[in-house]
C-alpha cells in the first residue's frame, strides 16, 4: 500500500462492482437478524436469518465456508461455499463449491457445481423468458394462476 499510486491501490478506477468499496463483509462472529438488500458485493462468512436480495445495480454474493444463510435468496450471480437453507434464485450464475449445502430449491441459468457440493431440493434451469419472471411466493398465490395461453386452451 505504502508508495502506490490511488488508482494502483483501488485496482481500477471504473468503478466496477469487484471495486472493494462496494463490497459488504458479514463477519464469523457476527449474525444479522432480517431481510438485507445490497448492491455491489456481499460476502458472508458469519449468518443471516433473512432473505437476501440484490438492489437495481445488481451485485454478487459470496457465501464463505463458515457462512449461514436462513432465507431465500434473490441474486443474479452467487457463489456458494457455506451453507444455505432456503431457495436460491440466481438470474444469471451460480457456483456451489466443495462445501456447499443448499436445503431448498435451487433457480439457476448457469451453474457450475464441484464434487462434494451437496442440493437437498430441486435443481430448476431458467430459460431467458422466465428468469425474469418473479417466483411463486410462500402463499403460493401465484402457483394456480394460469397463464393467457393455458386458460384458452381450457
Amino acid at each position: 500500500m505504502l508508495g502506490r499510486d490511488k488508482k494502483s491501490a483501488t485496482g481500477s478506477s471504473s468503478g466496477s462492482s469487484q471495486d472493494y468499496r462496494n463490497h459488504t463483509l458479514i463477519a464469523p462472529s457476527a449474525t444479522v437478524r432480517g431481510d438485507i438488500e445490497f448492491t455491489g458485493g456481499l460476502h458472508v462468512q458469519g449468518t443471516v436469518e433473512g432473505n437476501i436480495n440484490v438492489g437495481k445495480d445488481g451485485g454478487r454474493l459470496i457465501i464463505g465456508e463458515s457462512g449461514v444463510v436462513k432465507g431465500e435468496i434473490q441474486v443474479p450471480q452467487v457463489i456458494i461455499n457455506g451453507r444455505v437453507e432456503g431457495d436460491v434464485h440466481a438470474t444469471e450464475n451460480l457456483e456451489l463449491a466443495e462445501k456447499a449445502s443448499v436445503e431448498g430449491n435451487v433457480y439457476y441459468l448457469m451453474i457450475e457445481m464441484v464434487m462434494g457440493a451437496r442440493v437437498n431440493g430441486k435443481l430448476v434451469r431458467l430459460d431467458d423468458e422466465r428468469r425474469n419472471l418473479q417466483a411463486p411466493d410462500a402463499t403460493g398465490k401465484n402457483a394456480g394462476k394460469a397463464s393467457g395461453k393455458e386458460a384458452v386452451a381450457e
